[in-house]
């Protein structure tokens, strides 16, 4: 009796528990396995002091589910940029210059989809950190708006397996 009530505890058990553990291994639910990005909130970044010329603008993405093609890569990121330009966001004293950089990041372990600085007192968590998963950036400065575009394709631990570095459409060796 014994034995037959503990065979019908572990089918009921396996009953929940096995679903539950195969629903954690399907795709990324949010996005579906497709290809996303998005702006990581309080993250922008605007500096340039008062008496200098110059005003930097950086600005933070993620990619949900990257392409590994690098040529793929770029033109992802060149397709963001023109679909959400930056440059009339950043509203700067007349007469200044400005030079704009887009980073793009993809999701792991250390940067999840949700990641937030951190600004605490004992333990910091900004992207500086997070240099592993950064696998695209785009340059450019107002005076000249030709655009650099930087791809990576990085091992998990962040080491560069290749890289490939375009100016506008041109690959540059």
């Amino acid at each position: 009796m014994v034995k037959a009530n503990l065979t019908i505890l572990a089918l009921i058990i396996g009953a929940f528990f096995i679903p539950l553990s195969l629903l954690g291994c399907t795709e990324n639910e949010e996005s579906g396995g497709e290809t996303r990005i998005f702006e990581i909130d309080n993250t922008e970044e605007v500096f340039g002091k008062a008496d200098e010329r110059e005003v930097t603008v950086r600005k933070h993405y993620m990619i949900l589910n990257p392409p590994e093609d690098l040529v793929e890569l770029k033109e992802l990121v060149e397709k963001y940029s023109k679909d959400h330009p930056i440059e009339g966001e950043a509203k700067v004293t007349e007469g200044k210059s400005r030079t704009f950089y887009m980073y793009f990041y993809r999701e792991s372990d250390d940067l999840p989809r949700d990641w937030q600085p951190d600004e605490g007192y004992l333990n910091t968590d900004q992207l500086e950190h997070h240099k592993n998963d950064l696998i695209a950036s785009i340059t450019w400065p107002d005076a000249d708006p030709q655009k650099k575009y930087y791809c990576y394709d990085k091992s998990k631990e962040g080491k560069i397996l290749k890289r490939m570095y375009f100016i506008e459409d041109r690959l540059v060796e």
